[in-house]
């Protein structure tokens, strides 16, 4: 495998990771906030909730493209199990790359939903919108992901 698309692979997963933990720091920042300002103000803010719920999404699109790139993402072991070494090597490239074309067909409709979102948004729902971008860039990711385990062996040893 080419150095640079090694290094291409390292770079994703480090934006990947960054994107995952801040997401994360963010919904338990705001999460520890709203608890306290409704326990001890009686008051909170109803868009923290919105913030949090597209929080959520983004630590579970940036866990899922990070699990494809380790290839440690959920597998059925029971047909694992079954089948032998031989023939999972010669499966791995053909399921790869299925996984790689529905995540990249997954990113197009996405990036449709998005698009559809941006249109018929309600102006004052505007400004959530842009947590709407994680859909297509966690298929985005998630394809280029298993594209690469097709190329390279990585996931076939596992």
């Amino acid at each position: 495998m080419p150095a640079i698309l090694e290094s291409i692979n390292q770079r994703l997963q480090q934006l990947e990771t960054w994107l995952a933990a801040g997401g994360l720091f963010l919904l338990l920042a705001l999460s520890i906030f709203q608890i306290l300002i409704r326990n001890l103000f009686d008051f909170g803010y109803p868009q923290i909730d919105i913030i949090n719920r597209h929080l959520l999404v983004v630590c579970g699109m940036m866990g899922a493209a990070l699990a494809t790139a380790k290839s440690s993402h959920i597998k059925t072991d029971a047909l694992n199990i079954l089948l032998s070494p031989r023939t999972k090597d010669r499966l791995h490239l053909p399921l790869q790359l299925f996984a790689a074309i529905v995540c990249g067909l997954l990113c197009y409709y996405s990036i449709i939903f998005v698009l559809d979102e941006w249109q018929y948004a309600p102006p004052n729902e505007r400004w959530i919108l842009p947590f709407t971008v994680v859909y297509p860039l966690g298929f985005a990711l998630m394809s280029i992901h298993f594209g690469y385990n097709a190329m390279s062996k990585t996931g076939a040893q596992k």
